[in-house]
């Protein structure tokens, strides 16, 4: 067994969850960030446990054909992005591996379905839409950046190919901006200072950008002064906000106060406009969620006169792309301040045919079974822990003709269809979607046919085919059902 300290040379074999190599040496895991499959390496151990152990990669003796040149400068130690070694394409093939896994391992099905290519980007660098600062004094200046992996210590951002270019100009112009203003760092082993984090939404169809200022308590010296500052160098800023959060484990705490400008920004998703304020989720890769939502619209099969639910709806953005092409749909989500968001964007895009409660869906749902005409599609979207079986039981219960379900990790997603595969429904296919290239984060779409078994006391009809591929929207016995997972 090897022992911390030690240089190894090994054979890689995989990749882990994480995006690290994997090897053995005396039997035992050898998980080393950085090397390939088909690679070998020389590495030197840094963590050894009973059954693992981790190691720092020293040199690549034999390269794999999937090797590239990381183009970022700061990408061994800045810790945002895994995967930028690994070409795309094949990044691409190790997140569709990663969810058949999830699914060999963890479904628990009868078979496991078929996973389509995964739906890439056309340029997967610079694409996201919002980015989350530290804030460090580093040789007596105050600087933006992300932390290195594992630690607290600021690595500043003087570049990043996730980031549009603008991001990188606005981070000069803060650092330049707070040289002028009593503004100390946040100190977390001390709990002293002011400014925490920085954070900057942007939109990409509209290029207005919103800068979050969060700080350990509610006194913000000269705040209205600063905010000014900072529109009168960026045009672009058009909202600057302050947020207070005096604790540790979250960004964002729960109160915001506009220091200047608007207090939303404006996206465009297909044809639809969103207002997005400080607090709200928009999907950070602007142009995959769009292909997301469309996806799972298609998914849906909706011919213009069906009721559809949105469980855990967020802000209605994916509601408001299905009430497009539904007579109704109904969006129901936990946090008030989502709903109110989602509201907003319906009144804004003249959509009357969305409707939003605010609840918990496991109360709200019989609430609306009992007020309203069961569902033809029912939505599932919820956060990373996945849906109770309470809530998957109640869903299978109103008899939806199909189930999309959007998912953001590939675990609780094979748990979830096994559930639903014990209720009745049969998987057939999956989807996925990249949403975060040159990471190791499976954000995959997973639309997936299924069949319901359950309506016995209906008459099969064989023989409707429709060329869409969409279930025969009376036949229920012979109903192809739908489950559509979307990571992200």
């Amino acid at each position: 067994m090897p022992e911390e300290g030690d240089i190894l040379r090994l054979a890689i074999t995989g990749l882990a969850h994480d995006g690290s190599g994997v090897g053995r040496f005396d039997g035992q895991v050898v998980f080393i960030p950085g090397a390939l499959p088909s690679e070998q390496v020389e590495i030197k151990i840094t963590e050894q446990k009973k059954k693992l152990a981790r190691g720092r990669l020293v040199s690549v003796t034999k390269a794999s054909p999937d090797r590239v040149e990381p183009p970022c400068p700061h990408y061994h130690h800045c810790g945002g992005c895994q995967l930028q070694h690994l070409n795309y394409g094949a990044q691409l093939e190790f997140k569709r591996n990663t969810v058949l896994q999830a699914f060999r391992r963890l479904g628990n099905l009868p078979d496991v379905p078929k996973v389509h290519p995964v739906l890439a980007m056309d340029n997967p660098w610079h694409y996201r839409n919002k980015a989350q600062f530290h804030v460090a004094e580093i040789e007596g200046r105050l600087r933006l950046g992300y932390y290195k992996p594992g630690t607290h210590q600021l690595s500043p951002v003087k570049s990043c190919h996730l980031l549009p270019r603008p991001f990188i100009s606005l981070v000069k112009i803060l650092e330049d901006i707070f040289e002028g203003y009593e503004l100390q760092p946040y100190n977390r082993d001390q709990n002293t200072g002011l400014l925490k984090h920085v954070v900057i939404k942007r939109s990409e169809a509209t290029g207005e950008t919103m800068v979050i200022l969060v700080t350990n308590s509610p006194s913000l010296p000269r705040g209205r002064e600063l905010a000014a500052a900072i529109q009168a160098k960026d045009p672009f800023v058009i909202s600057v906000v302050q947020n207070i959060n005096p604790k540790d484990r979250t960004i964002l705490g729960k109160e915001f106060r506009l220091l200047a400008g608007a207090r939303r920004i404006r996206e465009r998703l297909g044809s639809l406009e969103f207002l997005l304020s400080p607090p709200a989720f928009f999907q950070v890769n602007t142009r995959q969620a769009e292909a997301l939502y469309q996806k799972s619209t298609e998914y849906a099969c909706l011919s213009g006169e069906e009721i559809v639910w949105d469980l855990y709806c967020g802000t209605g953005t994916l509601t408001l792309f299905l009430a497009q092409k539904a007579a109704k749909a109904y969006g129901i989500e936990t946090v008030p301040e989502a709903v109110e968001n989602a509201r907003a964007n319906a009144r804004h895009n003249k959509i009357p045919n969305a409707e939003f409660f605010a609840g918990d869906v496991e109360k709200v749902l019989p609430d609306l079974t009992a007020q309203q005409n069961n569902p033809d599609v029912i939505v599932l979207d919820p956060p990373r822990q996945g849906a109770t079986k309470k809530v998957l039981e109640t869903v299978v219960g109103v008899g939806p003709r199909a189930i999309v379900y959007v998912s953001c990790d590939p675990a609780t997603l094979a748990r979830d269809l096994s559930i639903l595969s014990q209720l009745g429904y049969q998987v057939r296919e999956v989807q996925p979607v990249d949403m975060f290239p040159q990471t190791y984060i499976c954000g995959n779409g997973y639309p997936v046919k299924q069949i319901n078994l359950r309506f016995q006391d209906f008459r099969i009809q064989k023989n409707v085919i429709l060329s869409t591929g969409c279930p025969p929207k009376y036949y229920l016995a012979d109903r192809f059902y739908y489950i559509g997972s979307i990571s992200f």
